[in-house]
This record gives structure tokens, C-alpha cells and sequence, in this order.
């Protein structure tokens, strides 16, 4: 079975197969949210590396991070599987911090291609890679705590005006593309029409 995945029909078969993994494993994380221990025994991967995401990013931005804990526990009506504490979020530094696990984005893709590339036998083994990705994809979602650090900071809006300044002037303007390669037309003389006559 493992030889026909690896050289036989099965391989061109597996770009399709990992993101239908990948697609069946989030919709299990997705469900294993009903219960708490549950949840945070799937999702204890992606947990630690979406906190890890906040530290580091803390760290580097000057946020003086100073606890750091994957374990879960109840708040309210819900339950918060980790949490980092900053002593110094600051303005040029909230956004920063707040949206740093969408990071994990990048890297479950990278993890994927990877994957791919390597010509895998799917087995066990790569249901562990697509577990992998599955996780970091989960946990690359910046939660409402999340969300509402990073809007303190002017950056995050000035980063959005920016982006969607420039998406609108992308959009709004199709005309000033440059033209692809091909023969220069030096004439400028426009064409006229048939009946009509051009005067000095």
C-alpha cells in the first residue's frame, strides 16, 4: 500500500489529499471545543506555539514578557488554554504582540510544502505533520484578548489605512499597469476616421 502512495497514481493524488486532511483535522479541533479538557489536550501544540508567538515577539519589541503558561483553565463561561503577561506594551509595540500568532500561518504552510516536496508515503506518519499544521493553523487566530490589545495601538490602524490606501489605488486604477514586452509604437498621430479630414 505505502509503495503505491510513493510511486504509483496515489502520488499526484496528494496535493489534493493533504488539504482534505488538513480541512477533516481542523473541523475535529473545531468540534473538540464542546470539551474543555478535550480541547486542550488537540490543541496543547498549537497552544504552545501561538504563546510562544506572543513571548518571543514580546521580547524582541522591548514588551518585557514575564509569565508564560500552556495550562488550561476556566474563566467565566469559558475556558483560556495559555496565556502570556507583558509588563510593558506599549504603543509601538500592542499590535505587534497582539497579532503575532498569525505568524503560525506562514509556517504551517511551510511545514506543507515541505511535506509535499519530500514525496511522502501518507501513513502515520504524515497524519502527525498534518496534525501539526492543522494546529498551528488553528492557533495562528488572534483571540478577542488579542484583538483588543493590539487596537490600542495606532500602528495596527496606520498599517491598515496604508494597506487598504493601497488596495484602493490598485483597484481604482487598472489602466496604469505596465504594459507587458512587445514592439514600441513611436507614433503619436491619432487615427482618424474614414470620412473624416484632418486641417493644418
Amino acid at each position: 500500500m505505502s509503495q503505491i502512495w510513493r510511486w504509483g497514481a496515489g502520488r499526484a493524488t496528494l496535493p489534493l489529499l493533504y488539504p482534505l486532511a488538513m480541512a477533516i483535522m481542523l473541523w475535529l479541533l473545531n468540534r473538540a471545543r464542546r470539551s474543555f479538557w478535550l480541547c486542550a489536550l488537540l490543541a496543547l501544540p498549537g497552544t504552545l506555539c501561538h504563546e510562544a508567538c506572543h513571548w518571543l515577539v514580546g521580547k524582541l519589541l522591548n514588551g518585557d514578557p514575564a509569565r508564560f503558561t500552556v495550562l488550561p483553565r476556566r474563566e467565566g463561561h469559558g475556558f483560556v488554554l495559555g496565556s502570556v503577561a507583558l509588563r510593558n506594551l506599549r504603543w509601538y509595540n500592542a499590535f505587534f504582540v497582539g497579532m503575532a500568532p498569525l505568524l503560525l500561518v506562514p509556517l504551517a504552510a511551510l511545514l506543507l510544502l515541505w511535506r509535499l516536496r519530500s514525496q511522502p508515503v501518507f501513513g502515520w506518519a504524515e497524519l502527525g505533520f498534518v496534525f501539526l499544521a492543522a494546529n498551528l493553523l488553528f492557533a495562528a487566530l488572534p483571540s478577542w484578548a488579542d484583538v483588543r490589545i493590539a487596537a490600542r495601538s495606532p500602528v495596527g490602524w496606520v498599517l491598515l489605512g496604508g494597506a487598504l490606501a493601497w488596495g484602493w489605488m490598485r483597484v481604482a486604477s487598472p489602466g496604469t499597469h505596465a504594459a507587458g514586452p512587445g514592439p514600441s509604437r513611436l507614433s503619436v498621430a491619432p487615427r482618424l476616421p474614414p470620412h473624416a479630414t484632418s486641417k493644418p
